[in-house]
């Protein structure tokens, strides 16, 4: 749900205001479950978090409703009224001047009006409903930069208290009765308290002891103890109070402090985010700090994505200097994204500018001072032709890991992307430009006006549909000339025996899906009947009998055999069809790739799905084989 934060206490933030709007900031537009808010230093993003989690009290403004509220009060007002004042009219303005004074009176005197708009008062409430402003007093959860799962030392003694906190109340102003703030320096004592607390706490201890043995243990089980030896305390050794971590079929325990920073930095993160209570808000600093781009990766994709987070129903507050944060968000839908930047007024003082933004808007790299060279290399690239390619390779790899663990395989090795691989997406036939071995002095001039790939990564595994391309044509030379360039380190896979990477999916994968295509208004009356109609329609036709031929025409089949009700075509039009009658290509190829992904990371879709085609098998086992080779 996308939501307006406003805030009770203005005056907080006098120095800020929101992009193309005049006055005190009182709101913060369109948030989501996940916000991030980018900036350059200084540019007023830490201080903006701070002064948000300080708020005893958030008002929640459902945005949809806001929009759906005015549409029909406009809309009731040009019919009835027309010339009146619109303004008026909507009950709650775009830019919430009022809303304090509508919060405290729902009817916003409406009693008082003329009949016409207490009738159009009351119709948008109707239509509408009253429950798009919600009070929230959540519990509040502050994750700074001041942080640090280390034990400090003064002399060899340990510090027992958290002077990071007590620096940032200092400094800043912070309630730690209202808001709880944690720096991981006493992360031994909330891990013993967790461990001998009541069933509820145990429980979200346990899924974060299973969200380690998922992310860095190969899913063995996981045990996290803080250790006590009361011998070591007794003489002052800075040892006595250890965080361990027992590894299933292991027998060396590992100390947390010898799993590098970077595991200790997402630790941190995401202990306090498994044991916030649910309904909260987590306000974070910059979660990038001694992570590398794949595991911020990993801390993006559990606040997305992990089922038991998803259901504690957190808000997040993210403050971050990371570009691949911003990289990430593309792929999401319940991430919005903040610009900050700073002018000098007249008077001499700063004031702050925020910005809803879009994640592919450039000035947000700018804002970060990002370059070519700010950007973390994985180990290989898997260079594919789009991003719905992409999603099928990503879940044919997640499936085969999965199978290879489960099963003991020797050859298991866990991959991580942005880590172990990375994905280039090199839209088709721009990928002539780019060179894949080195030429010789001859050739200089060829070299000047293409791109050197190798100089992006030094592995390479470049992904192409064939498209039935013949030896002859413009397609099948440069295919030709990719596997001429053949390396080591550079391995071009055409995937010859189909015609597009639509045709690898099996039966049970189309009869799986189809049904997201389908005539939405039909669903809602005739579910059942057209469940039954897919099943006889995936029993009569078979996705490979035909693997290079467009995948319209295997399509246009399941289309026929769907049929119509009530005259209205089961199928929505999905495949092209071209002016001579011919059938085309799959058209929603993003939509379908998202389904197929969607559904194998929620465990829908297993390698038993994907194994029904011999060449995703192939294809699979060539991609990951390339990848753990230099593992």
């Amino acid at each position: 749900m996308s939501f307006h934060l406003l805030f009770k206490n203005e005056d907080s933030f006098s120095e800020f205001s929101i992009y193309n709007e005049e006055g005190k900031l009182s709101y913060l537009p369109s948030c989501q479950a996940i916000n991030i808010f980018i900036g350059s230093n200084n540019s007023g993003k830490s201080r903006f978090l701070r002064r948000a989690m300080s708020n005893k009290e958030f008002i929640f403004v459902d945005s949809e409703k806001i929009k759906r509220y005015d549409n029909v009060v406009i809309e009731f007002n040009n019919r009835y009224a027309p010339g009146f004042n619109n303004t008026q009219l909507q009950i709650i303005p775009r830019k919430f001047s009022a809303i304090n004074h509508i919060h405290k009176s729902n009817n916003y005197n409406i009693e008082n009006s003329p009949y016409d708009i207490r009738r159009l008062y009351i119709t948008a409430i109707n239509e509408i409903g009253t429950n798009f402003i919600v009070e929230n007093k959540s519990k509040r959860y502050y994750i700074p930069t001041l942080r640090t799962a280390h034990t400090l030392l003064s002399e060899s003694k340990k510090i027992d208290n958290d002077i990071y906190s007590e620096t940032l109340v200092a400094n800043h102003g912070l309630d730690k009765k209202d808001i709880t703030i944690f720096t991981g320096l006493h992360l031994y004592k909330q891990i013993l308290r967790s461990r001998n607390s009541d069933k509820d706490v145990r429980e979200r201890f346990d899924l974060f002891e299973e969200f380690l043995s998922k992310s860095f243990f190969d899913g063995k089980r996981v045990d996290v103890v803080a250790n006590f030896d009361p011998d070591l305390r007794s003489e002052g050794k800075s040892d006595s109070e250890l965080i361990l971590i027992h590894v299933e079929g292991e027998n060396k325990t590992r100390k947390l402090f010898d799993l590098g920073d970077g595991v200790q930095a997402i630790v941190i993160l995401m202990y306090q985010i498994f044991m916030a209570d649910d309904n909260s808000m987590v306000f974070i600093d910059e979660p990038e700090l001694h992570m590398h781009p794949g595991m911020q990766r990993l801390f993006l994709e559990q606040l997305c994505s992990n089922e038991d987070l998803k259901k504690k129903n957190l808000i997040y507050f993210i403050t971050t200097h990371s570009n691949h944060f911003l990289d990430l968000t593309i792929e999401k839908d319940n991430v919005s994204i903040y610009s900050f930047s700073t002018q000098l007024q007249e008077s001499g003082d700063k004031k702050f500018t925020i910005k809803n933004v879009n994640a592919g808007d450039n000035e947000l790299l700018q804002n970060l001072g990002v370059n070519n060279s700010s950007v973390f290399m994985a180990n290989c690239s898997i260079w594919v032709e789009g991003i719905s390619d992409r999603n099928y390779i990503k879940a044919f790899l997640k499936a085969y890991s999965a199978y290879l663990l489960e099963s003991g395989e020797s050859e298991f090795r866990s991959i991580k992307e942005d880590i172990d691989y990375a994905f280039f997406e090199y839209s088709g036939s721009n990928i002539e430009h780019y060179f894949f071995r080195d030429l010789g002095e001859e050739q200089e001039k060829e070299i000047l006006e293409g791109v050197n790939a190798m100089a992006l990564n030094n592995r390479i595994l470049l992904l192409a549909d064939s498209d039935n391309a013949k030896g002859n044509t413009k397609k099948g030379i440069r295919l030709k000339r990719f596997e001429d360039q053949e390396t080591e380190n550079f391995v071009p896979k055409i995937i010859r025996n189909i015609r597009e990477i639509e045709n690898l999916l099996t039966n049970s994968i189309w009869k799986n899906t189809i049904i997201e295509f389908c005539n939405s208004k039909l669903l809602k009356s005739q579910e059942d009947s057209i469940k039954k109609r897919i099943d006889t329609a995936f029993n009569t036709y078979n996705s490979s009998n035909n693997p290079k031929e467009y995948i319209g025409n295997f399509l246009n089949a399941i289309d026929k055999n769907l049929g119509t009700i009530n005259g209205i075509n089961i199928l929505n039009k999905i495949y092209e069809i071209k002016t001579d009658g011919t059938f085309g290509t799959f058209i929603q190829k993003r939509e379908l790739s998202e389904i197929v992904l969607k559904k194998t990371m929620n465990g829908d879709f297993t390698w038993e799905t994907f194994r029904e085609n011999k060449e995703i098998v192939q294809l699979t086992k060539s991609i990951y084989n390339f990848i753990t080779k230099t593992m």
